[in-house]
């Protein structure tokens, strides 16, 4: 078994003066310039983009080109570890179509329950000095855990044997729930506005991270600029996925 694995911080084991065409050049296999070129396309990376040094990119640009990166390597085993931490929608789109892709097996901790439903077959519930395993994403879980598979499974059983026709009638006839299109255009405008939020709180932190030692007075407030910084990242990250996963309910 070939093992990689991605940690939440990846990122700081990249050569930082580096550009990102060489840097992927050195673990390419053999690959051509125009193939490992596209590769960095499709994780965002085009025309001159490949020729920045790692050092210049913000944290979610660093995350991005790292997974860019170890999908180059030959394993058939991956541990991924907050890999969608930093990454935008579209971002994310590109790493979930290049995992869904992926012929190996993929084991990942994340608190993206998007990501998880998208792409998780197993969820494996740690605790309790063990491990129980629930076929499906993360939805499908969260059913699970409530019981309500179960509740509905006996009431549906209960019903079909009591009025078959009577159920299939009252299913066929139900009214698909219709969508408010100025809700909808509401809950798209403020995910590009968290989009952009999350695109500049992580060049703040790539700012302040990237700042030289002064003083111990500047590092302490240099830090608490980062927890800050941090704090408002992870608020717009945890709207942004709650708006998008609505987003993809409503679809």
């Amino acid at each position: 078994m070939d093992v990689d694995y991605f940690a939440q911080d990846q990122y700081k084991e990249l050569d930082v003066n580096a550009t990102l065409l060489d840097d992927i050049t050195s673990v390419g296999g053999g690959k051509t310039q125009t193939e490992l070129r596209s590769l960095l396309g499709c994780f965002l990376f085009s025309e001159d983009d490949v020729f920045k040094r790692i050092g210049v990119l913000s944290g979610g640009e660093r995350n991005r080109y790292a997974l860019a990166k170890m999908l180059l390597r030959p394993s058939n085993f991956m541990l991924l570890d907050e890999p969608t931490n930093h990454l935008d929608m579209r971002a994310k789109d590109v790493l979930l179509e290049s995992l869904a892709s992926f012929t190996g097996t993929v084991v990942l901790v994340s608190h993206d329950r998007y990501f998880i439903d998208k792409l998780a077959t197993k969820v494996f519930e740690v605790g309790g000095g063990g491990i129980e395993i629930y076929p499906g994403n993360y939805e499908e879980y969260l059913w699970k855990k409530s019981g309500q598979d179960e509740i509905l499974e006996a009431k549906m059983t209960e019903q079909l044997a009591a009025a078959p026709v009577a159920v299939a009638a009252a299913t066929a006839a139900e009214p698909k729930k219709r969508v408010n299109p100025m809700k909808l255009k509401q809950m798209e405008d403020r995910c590009k506005q968290l989009e952009q939020a999350i695109a500049q709180a992580e060049t703040d932190i790539a700012e302040l991270e990237g700042r030289p030692y002064v003083n111990a007075e500047e590092a302490l407030r240099v830090a608490g600029m980062l927890e800050q910084k941090r704090g408002e990242l992870e608020k717009a990250m945890a709207e942004w996925e709650e708006t998008s996963a609505a987003l993809e309910a409503m679809a």
